[in-house]
């Protein structure tokens, strides 16, 4: 096989090249899943009561668009408001549902005062003028009608517009959700179509336009634009564009890494040509399949260019040093393809296994990610061994080339580190787990971050527009709550919805000022009691009045969000600010559950895309120990099946779990919480580390078939330490491009493995020799021991 690599070289770099050329012109681009379906399987519990809320309320699909007007309660404040709601309505963005605006809303308190007089009138002449007023709400005109906030605004005197504002400001429909509690800051609420509607991204985009256009336009500051899509939106954005940014930027750190330790044009190559082709490759399948990258499609095109590294490495090191030791370069590409073969195998295997228990997460992008990256390790695997021969024998030397007879400077250190360690074993192993021991108990203090404005870099767009917006009209996240109350609404289901509301609203996991906002039927249909003060007789009938009148006008939309007659449900809206800790909203949502359950029975359902972005982490955290355990257990089998034995395979997991466990422990007492992307570290580093160590300890079982135990383990330390140094700088250099993402969990999560694969490396380098060290001296000492009781006997 070798025979044939080194032959056919030529043949093979030009078919994967012209491959490659033909990928980048023609090939297809995977694209992304931008939904929060993505996020889970299709029969996951959250997903099916989240669809179905949808499907019988509509979705909660809402942006809100937030400025700050000091003459916001004018006639002119009013055509403000109007023109920036026309300018993001569903004839100029594609993607917009409907538009609620603070001027088109109904002056509620009038139509129960217009309700509470016709009620007095006879059956006959009420009767007429509900009829009346039915028709004309047909055709009623929201922008100039009376009953409007922008009617009102219009024909108001001074001491009626701060009449007026109070109104708006202490009304629970209105406060913190069109109007702050000043008067001077309004939100356009835009709702949108259905992810698979439209594209989410340019969505918000044009949304972002056209209020940064009104914004200029009237000198107003940069409205903000708010909401969980928005979200979802600029994290999908960050993630495409992270990913074409971050493949370049990978390649090129890695090509100069390698160009610098190996000086090699050639050499440098091999790794870039293989991962951009396995990643070009991918996509054409992806494509294919009609298969759709969620959340994890950032670091997978950095991670798989950084796959091909460790072999790349270790083949360019041993072929450098089998020139310094044979004048034929055909010797010499013999030797170190006879020599390294098998570890890359195993590594590939191995890698495979390990990333492909990522499948076993009930999260769909870990599983995605796991499958990814552990079919792409074995093709990397193999296409370095494909275009190996090419750097080791080119058609033109692009390259300093090693002279025969030399010594590296490298393995001479390696080989001084390695006497060092050999000398003080015992206190080399003391020092470590004195140093990790304690680092690692942070994993103690390991909390999940559900808080999605921290994803981003505190200088985004998104981040400042939440905190803005937050500040002014209280939380943005939101959830939603259902109930049954029933087909028909009278007095008492009111009665039953204000109680559940007050009991929410006084929930308290947190400080006061994160408490949840609810608003429900009740609020639309009674926010002041004054309905529900009435007889019941009378107060149903003015109810189902005023439910007759809402669904015959333009504001029929905003009814059916909160109550569906055919199934007899309603849903609360609970606000709450996103930025609270985790722990707090789990706290919250439980306790609204609870509270929801006691009046209206077991069939209460919480859900809404906050509750799923939260539940998201949630998953990603519960899991990941699980993925890990069967990371670890894979890993474990395959190093015993490598090694030919337990004790060496055991040995070999060493200097990678105290690794991640170093990480791990350091993020806990750093206080870096787990998210999306943080949370796979621990079975990434697993899988980049393992391959150093396979590297060492097979050589040494090699070298040690012939040698003694110290020359064995000098001359496998020389050999494979180089390796190991230019393979981890290449990882750890390849992960910092996600330094470089706008999306904080990436760059954390590239620090992160970048640290891990470090001490990883010291663990081989230092940790593994003196732990083999005194192995051999504690066989050693009870050999004799053991020849003596023989003889004895």
């Amino acid at each position: 096989m070798i025979r044939v690599l080194l032959k056919a070289r030529y043949i093979a770099f030009a078919a994967v090249a012209l491959l490659l050329g033909l990928l980048i012109v023609f090939g297809h681009r995977v694209t992304y899943e931008q939904s929060i379906d993505s996020f889970f399987a299709d029969d996951d519990p959250a997903m099916l009561a989240y669809q179905k809320a949808a499907r019988t309320f509509g979705d909660d699909n809402f942006v809100f668009l937030v400025y700050d007007d000091p003459e916001l309660l004018t006639p002119a404040g009013m055509d403000r408001v109007s023109e920036l709601a026309a300018a993001v309505d569903a004839t100029k963005i594609p993607g917009v549902l409907r538009v609620e605006s603070l001027d088109a809303m109904p002056q509620l308190w009038m139509i129960d005062d217009i309700l509470l007089t016709l009620d007095r009138l006879p059956v006959f002449a009420r009767n007429l003028a509900l009829d009346r007023a039915k028709k004309g709400l047909k055709n009623v005109d929201l922008k100039a009608n009376a009953l409007t906030v922008a009617g009102a605004v219009r024909s108001a005197d001074r001491a009626g517009l701060e009449a007026l504002r109070v109104r708006l400001t202490e009304h629970p429909l209105f406060r913190g959700t069109l109007i702050d509690g000043l008067g001077t800051t309004t939100a356009v609420v835009v709702r949108l179509r259905k992810t698979s509607d439209h594209d989410v991204v340019d969505t918000v985009a044009a949304l972002r336009s056209a209020a940064d256009r009104f914004g200029s336009k009237h000198h107003f500051k940069r409205p903000a634009v708010v909401g969980p899509p928005v979200l979802l939106a600029d994290g999908f954005r960050s993630i495409e564009v992270d990913g074409r940014r971050l493949a370049v930027v990978g390649m090129l750190l890695i090509g100069f890494v390698t160009l610098s330790a190996v000086r090699s044009i050639w050499w440098a190559l091999v790794p870039i040509t293989s991962g951009w082709f396995v990643w070009l490759a991918t996509e054409e399948v992806l494509s294919y399949f009609h298969i759709k990258l969620a959340l994890s499609g950032g670091p997978l095109v950095a991670q798989i260019i950084v796959l091909t590294m460790p072999a790349a490495s270790h083949l360019a090191i041993h072929f450098r040093d089998a020139r310094r030791h044979e004048a034929d370069p055909w010797v010499a590409a013999r030797l170190a393809l006879s020599a390294v073969w098998i570890p890359i195998f195993w590594c590939a295997v191995t890698g495979a296994i390990g990333y492909g228990a990522l499948i076993t997460s009930d999260v769909v992008p870990i599983r995605q990610f796991g499958a990814i990256l552990g079919t792409c390790t074995l093709l990397a695997a193999l296409l370095v061994m494909i275009l190996s021969p090419i750097a080791m024998l080119p058609p033109i030397p692009l390259e300093i080339p090693v002279r025969y007879g030399s010594s590296s400077w490298v393995s001479g250190a390696m080989t001084r580190l390695t006497e060092r360690v050999y000398r003080h074993p015992g206190a080399i192993v003391i020092v470590v787990f004195v140093i990790v021991l304690p680092l690692a108990a942070g994993m103690t203090r390991l909390r999940y971050e559900s808080n999605y404005i921290n994803l981003f870099r505190p200088d985004t767009r998104v981040v400042r527009d939440y905190h803005a917006v937050e500040a002014r009209l209280g939380g943005i996240g939101l959830v939603e709550l259902i109930v049954p109350v029933g087909k028909t609404i009278g007095r008492e289901s009111l009665e039953q919805l204000k109680a559940l509301e007050r009991a929410i609203a006084a929930i308290r996991v947190g400080r006061a000022e994160d408490a949840a906002n609810v608003i429900s039927l009740a609020t639309v249909l009674d926010p002041d009691g004054r309905l529900s003060a009435l007889p019941l007789e009378v107060a149903d009938r003015t109810l189902a009045t005023k439910l007759d009148l809402i669904a015959s006008s333009p504001q029929a939309e905003l009814l059916k969000g909160f109550w569906n007659q055919e199934t007899g449900q309603a849903r609360l809206m609970v606000r709450l600010k996103e930025q609270q800790p985790a722990p707090q909203k789990a706290a919250l949502f439980h306790a609204a559950v609870d509270r929801a359950r006691g009046p209206f029975g077991p069939d209460v359902s919480l859900t809404g895309l906050s509750y799923l972005m939260t539940k998201t982490t949630e998953s990603i955290i519960v899991t990941q120990w699980d993925t890990f355990f069967w990371s670890v257990l894979g890993i474990l089998l395959m190093l015993t099946i490598a090694l030919r034995g337990p004790v060496l395979a055991v040995l070999a997991m060493m200097p990678t779990l105290l690794a991640v466990a170093f990480v791990l422990g350091l993020m806990g007492w750093l206080g870096i919480k787990l998210d999306m992307a943080t949370a796979l570290v621990a079975s990434v580093a697993l899988g980049l580390s393992v391959d150093d160590t396979f590297h060492c300890l097979l050589q040494f079982r090699k070298e040690r078939l012939s040698n003694p135990f110290e020359a064995s383990l000098f001359d496998s330390y020389a050999v494979t330490g180089p390796g190991v140094l230019l393979s981890s700088l290449a990882v750890a250099v390849g992960f910092a491009a996600l330094w470089l993402s706008e999306f904080a969990p990436f760059a954390t999560f590239g620090t992160m493995v970048g640290i891990a694969t470090a001490g990883s490396t010291l663990g081989n380098l230092v940790l593994l020799p003196a732990c083999l060290t005194l192995g051999e001296r504690l066989r050693s000492r009870l050999r004799p021991k053991k020849e003596s009781v023989q003889s004895s006997v």
